[in-house]
């Protein structure tokens, strides 16, 4: 069951929370967890934050879609058993994408809900920076609505960016890939990110990407092997990685390359699905 509401427990993870406490559920209860679902546990309080507890700990099994956040999981709840299972990315709707050889770096794209969290503002900023050397760089912002949607917009004019910066808004998922297509690097510079399924799907586009070393994301993409890290909140790393992919083409394709090998043998649902039986068999 994936945990949706942190105001109180579902009714059906209550329920067969209680159920297996008399022995009258004989099944198994696993709870699933991806970012901003513990985030709001862990700031409950009283009986709301007591019964969590007790949830987490009596279930068969927890699991958290990294390593970073099965340990944000057991600072909560240190009885819990937690288990770190990558989540996969539907690559194939992503690897048929092609890419012609020695295309400059130019067009750089930006998926993420347009929260605080993903860092917009520092990405306008660094691409402000790195327009005064190559003004005929373009930026696309992709994401579902969000609290900082209006300001990003506002940055977007303050800044002078409205020629070169697209915006687009709850944009369907099966258009990603028409507009990996376009794009020629992928930037995710997020103040916190438990995974980043969009750093897999850019990876099975063929896309090179530059990152934060935050959360997740070291447990995927190793510096200078498959991909760029950078420290989260600075506009100068930001603009300096994005600057080295441009003038360094070579690199660029390296890494996207390796990135892209690495995603597609390594984050499908296939494998992830085979972890998720692999942990239930072990519960019998």
């Amino acid at each position: 069951i994936q945990v949706v509401n942190a105001h109180f427990p579902t009714l059906d993870v209550a329920l067969i929370s209680w159920l297996k406490r008399f022995r009258l559920y004989r099944g198994k209860l696993v709870l699933t967890f991806h970012g901003a679902d513990i985030t709001e546990i862990s700031r409950t309080t009283g009986l709301v934050r007591r019964t969590w507890q007790r949830l987490l700990s009596r279930a068969d099994g927890v699991v958290a879609c990294s390593e970073a956040l099965r340990r944000e999981v057991l600072q909560f709840a240190p009885q819990a058993r937690v288990t770190a299972i990558h989540n996969g990315a539907d690559v194939a709707l992503f690897s048929g994408i092609s890419r012609p050889e020695g295309q400059p770096i130019r067009r750089i794209l930006h998926i993420g809900k347009f929260e605080y969290k993903k860092s917009q503002d520092v990405i306008l900023h660094a691409f402000k920076r790195l327009l005064a050397k190559y003004p005929d760089c373009s930026l696309v912002l992709i994401g579902a609505d969000g609290p900082m949607l209006r300001q990003t917009r506002a940055l977007i004019v303050e800044l002078g960016l409205e020629k070169c910066v697209e915006v687009h808004v709850n944009v369907p998922h099966d258009q990603l890939p028409r507009l990996m297509e376009h794009a020629d690097l992928f930037v995710l510079p997020s103040r916190a990110e438990p995974f980043g399924i969009v750093l897999l799907e850019a990876g099975a586009a063929g896309l090179p990407v530059v990152a934060s070393w935050v959360g997740g994301i070291p447990e995927l993409i190793e510096h200078e092997r498959t991909g760029l890290l950078i420290q989260p909140g600075s506009v100068e790393a930001l603009e300096c990685a994005m600057r080295r992919l441009i003038e360094h083409p070579e690199l660029a394709r390296e890494l996207g390359g390796q990135w892209r090998e690495r995603v597609l043998s390594t984050w499908s649902w296939k494998v992830t699905c085979e972890k998720y039986l692999e942990m239930v068999a072990a519960m019998t």
